[in-house]
């Protein structure tokens, strides 16, 4: 029942700026509606207090006359400001004709929120500052006159009536609150993933491989410890048709005894691999870039349904892509990528037989991202100098 007194305005959607501030009229124009229908019966029957029960309808009849304005027109600003004036008018109309006495001074501490939350922070204090002016003014009139004062049931029912329409409206703003802190969140959360995808293909771009591959090789105990045993004693010619493996060159293998012996005990057991499209320019030239991007859709598609729950799967640049395979060793990875390869042979793109040529490389103890990226790089180039769709390790 309460939701058909919130129009929804379709000129103010909910992400539009001053959404939540139409809210927050009709919620105070539903509140001060309701308390001064309340109060005129209350001061005309149980206290008749004519002169009280007659302002509190003058209030009903002033937010009545707002609302119903403020559903024809949609006009925020000037129903802010009408909201804020005729609240913060009645209830120093009030105050001042109680002198202040029997705690009416609370009912000065519900102008801020309307005011600040209505019509801002400039304006919300100006108004603020007048009626609280008064309150001390009134306050000082009372210490030149002090008199006892007994407290009456109306003491009461101003204190009680304050507070509930301070809990009303605070609960509100905490309500805005949180939805406009769920829409940051989530407005983040869709910035930062749109800083780490590559626009076409929907993968991580370079920028996120690159801290990924960072954070994985400065995480030791993400990777999986392997035994002196294990290292390098596998052919990984004999495990997968390998057609290039180039032999390490004297400067690279002049490490200190030292840190050789710690590369034998310990081992991360990281490998990456570079992908390419064979022969991709000539496909954007026969058929267009239009078409070479739908190649590069499908096939990182068809990359992703091979993918394992841990590999990272990447948008490199072009018509080139990286795979990083954690907790696989090189003769491991080689034999996963060399399926890859023929698996995406067997596969039609764009009515296309497409093959693709790989460069792998596995983490030394020596490397970074950088370096590690690069020795795949230099295996993939020797896979394309071979003649492609075959795989090089570094």
């Amino acid at each position: 029942m309460i939701n058909r007194w919130y129009k929804q305005f379709t000129q103010y959607p909910p992400d539009h700026p001053d959404y939540w501030r139409i809210r927050l009229i009709e919620h105070s124009l539903l509140i001060t509606t309701s308390y001064f229908l309340i109060l005129t019966l209350i001061n005309l029957f149980y206290f008749e207090g004519y002169s009280y029960a007659l302002l509190d309808a003058t209030g009903l009849i002033i937010s009545i006359g707002i609302y119903s304005r403020f559903r024809q027109t949609g006009k925020v600003n000037v129903t802010a400001w009408a909201v804020t004036l005729m609240v913060a008018s009645l209830i120093m109309l009030f105050v001042i004709s109680s002198k202040g006495y029997s705690h009416s001074l609370f009912w000065a501490t519900l102008i801020p929120p309307f005011s600040f939350f209505l019509i801002g922070r400039t304006w919300g204090t100006v108004i603020s500052g007048i009626a609280f002016s008064i309150c001390a003014i009134l306050v000082y009139q009372q210490t030149l006159h002090s008199e006892a004062v007994p407290f009456s049931i109306g003491s009461l029912f101003n204190v009680v009536e304050v507070c509930i329409a301070q809990v009303l409206l605070f609960r509100f703003y905490e309500k805005t609150r949180f939805s406009a802190y769920k829409k940051l969140a989530l407005r983040n959360l869709e910035i930062q993933k749109m800083a780490e995808t590559d626009k076409l293909t929907g993968l991580f771009n370079r920028e996120k491989l690159d801290f990924a591959l960072d954070k994985l090789l400065t995480t030791p105990a993400a990777n999986t410890y392997i035994e002196r045993s294990t290292i390098n004693t596998e052919d990984p010619t004999e495990a997968c048709p390998i057609i290039y493996q180039p032999e390490a060159h004297a400067s690279e293998t002049k490490l200190s005894q030292a840190l050789l012996n710690k590369q034998e005990m310990t081992q991360f057991p990281i490998s990456v691999a570079i992908i390419d499209i064979d022969h991709f320019k000539k496909i954007n030239d026969k058929h267009g870039h239009l078409i070479g991007d739908k190649v590069l859709c499908g096939l990182a598609d068809l990359l992703k349904t091979q993918m394992r729950s841990d590999d990272i799967l990447a948008r490199w640049g072009g018509e080139e892509f990286v795979v990083v395979l954690p907790n696989t060793r090189l003769a491991d990875a080689t034999e996963f990528i060399d399926r890859l390869r023929h698996f995406i042979a067997t596969k039609n793109i764009q009515a296309m037989d497409l093959t693709i040529s790989l460069g792998v490389a596995q983490y030394q103890i020596e490397d970074t991202a950088h370096t590690l990226l690069d020795r795949a790089d230099k295996a993939l180039y020797l896979a394309k100098s071979a003649g492609r769709n075959c795989v090089a390790i570094a």
